[in-house]
């Protein structure tokens, strides 16, 4: 296995692959690792140098009793880009990869110079002016619903997260989200419930690209549209063959969208 070390000792599970100017790293989502983009990461490495890693807490990284706030995880994604010295970087962001990435935009990162956000929220609960988000009981019941019944409740998480004629891939999003251990997935699901990141994606400069999937069934691509009218410089992509887990369901299609969006054909 291959890891880095961050200056707080933190162990980070990482792979690099390719060799190429452009940089694409790519950032996994709640309770999963780097491993759900494995097909990407051999598709991409053909034109990019792509970075892949677990998140603290999750996949095969360290797991320290810390926070678990997204000031931590986006401090590590920016000491990883400079530990490799990284230019030019272009951000995929799925889902919980979203907050990560856009709280390091929103603390400053000038070597990221695109972001793509896909199926990922903004804020986790409705407001009377942004439905583009869960109910605050829908929320409130799974997350009560962990903590009191882990992980008996797990398995239809993750078939949930998918199209039907892919649920068979449910037994790896569990068998990857077993490696979170239940104290951190509360952690930062409470963490990101304070979160809202409507005004950074209006003050974003750096081209913006929302990427959501037709069958997902947290986060629509109404969302995805209310981030192309609102950032700078942003755009709108939307999947048809995909729920939640567009890695896993659509790997090509999310490869080509990736390509055009960077301009490598």
């Amino acid at each position: 296995m291959t890891y880095l070390s961050l200056e707080n000792s933190l162990r980070i599970r990482f792979t690099k692959r390719g060799n190429a100017s452009q940089v694409i790293v790519l950032l996994h989502g709640w309770k999963q690792s780097h491993r759900l983009f494995d097909r990407m990461i051999q598709e991409l490495s053909k034109d990019f140098t792509v970075l892949a890693f677990d998140h603290r807490g999750m996949g095969e990284s360290d797991k320290p009793d810390t926070d678990y706030d997204f000031s931590e995880l986006a401090g590590d994604l920016k000491e990883i880009i400079a530990h490799f010295d990284l230019s030019d970087v272009t951000l995929l962001c799925w889902s919980m990869g979203c907050t990560v990435g856009l709280s390091a935009l929103k603390i400053g990162e000038p070597r990221i110079t695109r972001i793509a956000l896909l199926n990922g929220p903004l804020n986790l609960t409705k407001s009377a002016d942004f439905p583009y988000a869960l109910e605050e009981e829908v929320l409130e019941r799974y997350i009560a619903g962990m903590e009191n019944n882990w992980p008996f409740e797990e398995y239809k998480f993750y078939e949930d997260s998918l199209l039907p004629k892919n649920h068979e891939l449910a037994t790896l999003l569990y068998n990857i989200g077993m490696q979170t251990p239940l104290d951190i997935g509360l952690k930062l699901v409470r963490a990101q419930a304070k979160i809202d990141h409507r005004e950074t994606i209006k003050e974003l400069e750096i081209p913006v690209l929302a990427i959501y999937s037709h069958f997902d069934p947290y986060w629509p691509v109404a969302l995805g549209q209310w981030i192309s009218d609102n950032g700078k410089s942003a755009s709108l992509v939307t999947l048809e063959e995909s729920a939640h887990c567009a890695p896993l369901e659509e790997p090509g299609r999310l490869s080509q969208v990736i390509r055009e969006f960077v301009g490598v054909h």
